[in-house]
């Protein structure tokens, strides 16, 4: 028996939304079962820049997570997690801060304090102390002493996929020794500046101590991810933020991540009209 237009119309939309309930079901199953780790770079009110939240608005992310019962975690929890299965809090959230801007310990702090929250900052160590907008020694150690973590963004923010043996070791040894130093407490934990790592890198990486690595990736963090490739969810990247592109970044990591990388290849690929077409909050 032949199908008419219609029934084959009706059998095509029902497949069509089967697969989009299963690729919901998906999606919310990683966001349930992943740890978000939020990245941050500044927090101000007057540099409208693609890096920085309006004050404001990152009380608000940080109230927002307070109210949800997120419970901000450290680095050796998330890898505790990962590499022996210890525990975690009830809806884990890792909030992260690259460079170590001067409005980290101005406009972040307190708010951070307020809420109860702890944080980790990635500190370009060459920059503390030298230029006016990064942080100085004395507040990355008032921080320190109040349960920030510290760790390393390198010594002077080069892309290590670039650099011979001896300046990548200057690079990861340099940085780490510097927190060390001013913190008196080990800094354990890197984000690659720029996100850009290889083999080498990761291999130099964890000959120097450190115990984990932070990418740009676009993703949450999963049981099972290795500890020196972990994903982030960008909060920032555009002049334009509200509380509606918060919650749909913090919720929805799995399938912006993948949207995000299908951009990334139609634009490598030669495709960049298509890739203009991906809508990504």
């Amino acid at each position: 028996m032949l199908l008419s237009p219609k029934q084959w119309c009706l059998i095509l939309l029902y497949l069509f939304l089967s697969l989009l309930l299963t690729c919901f079901l998906s999606f919310a199953r990683e966001a349930a079962n992943g740890v978000p780790v939020l990245s941050y770079h500044q927090v101000n009110d007057t540099d409208n820049t693609p890096l920085a939240v309006p004050t404001a608005e990152f009380e608000r992310q940080i109230a927002y997570l307070h109210d949800a019962g997120y419970h901000a975690i450290t680095p050796d929890q998330l890898t505790g997690y990962l590499n022996n299965g210890s525990p975690l809090p009830s809806k884990p959230v890792l909030i992260t801060f690259d460079d170590g801007y001067r409005d980290n310990y101005e406009n972040a702090f307190p708010i951070l304090k307020k809420y109860h929250m702890t944080a980790t900052i990635f500190l370009v160590s060459d920059f503390m102390d030298r230029f006016d907008n990064y942080l100085t020694w004395a507040q990355v150690q008032e921080m320190s002493e109040d349960g920030i973590c510290m760790g390393v963004h390198t010594l002077s923010h080069f892309e290590l996929t670039g650099l011979s043996d001896s300046e990548l070791n200057q690079q990861l040894e340099g940085g780490k020794l510097a927190v060390e130093w001013k913190t008196l407490k080990f800094a354990e934990y890197i984000a690659y500046p720029c996100g850009s790592y290889n083999d080498k890198v990761l291999e130099h990486t964890r000959q120097y101590g450190y115990k984990g690595g932070f990418t740009v990736r676009y993703d949450l963090v999963h049981a099972g991810d290795n500890p020196y490739l972990l994903s982030r969810v960008p909060i920032f990247g555009h002049n334009s933020h509200s509380f509606l592109k918060f919650q749909l970044r913090l919720h929805g990591a799995p399938l912006w991540g993948r949207l995000e990388r299908l951009r990334a290849l139609l634009i490598r690929t030669g495709h960049p009209a298509a890739a203009t077409l991906i809508w990504l909050p």
